[in-house]
């Protein structure tokens, strides 16, 4: 870290490096959040397949929430069928096959992993790229003290 000089048109100010930190911390939360997100949404996924595979044959104990956060929840069955009802986009369900809608959430878990494993990559693009900038900044302020 020095102040700019002939030749060094690329070098970083103290306060440009600090504030550059800043900027990736801020992003850096962000990329922990949507990959957790991510993660959710997988582990979502993981439990629906759980549930089409078990309720093929139906239920005679179910609970059946009425709103999206489980506020309220009724007693119910569920009758054996080989169809579920899939939510395909802009509010259009469509009725498939058991084996179809199986398929269908396995893309979509697929397709949310590649999607997880492009935000591990670029975070840990990210960390050491803070890393580095935030060991530069220390050693710049230590010898600034000396």
């Amino acid at each position: 870290m020095s102040g700019r000089g002939e030749g060094q048109s690329s070098a970083m100010t103290l306060e440009e490096a600090l504030q550059q930190l800043s900027l990736l911390e801020e992003h850096i939360q962000r990329l922990q959040a949507a990959l957790r997100d991510t993660e959710q949404r997988m582990a979502d996924l993981s439990t629906l397949e759980d549930a089409i595979l078990n309720l093929k044959g139906g239920a005679d104990d179910a609970l059946i929430p009425l709103d999206p956060r489980w506020t309220i929840i009724v007693p119910g069955s569920i009758k054996p069928s080989e169809r579920v009802v899939v939510h395909a986009g802009l509010n259009i369900f469509v009725e498939v096959s058991h084996e179809k809608a199986l398929a269908i959430i396995r893309d979509e878990r697929a397709t949310v992993a590649k999607v997880a494993e492009a935000y591990r990559r670029e975070l840990a693009k990210i960390l050491n790229y803070y890393s580095a900038l935030r060991s530069a900044v220390e050693q710049a302020l230590a010898t600034a003290q000396r």
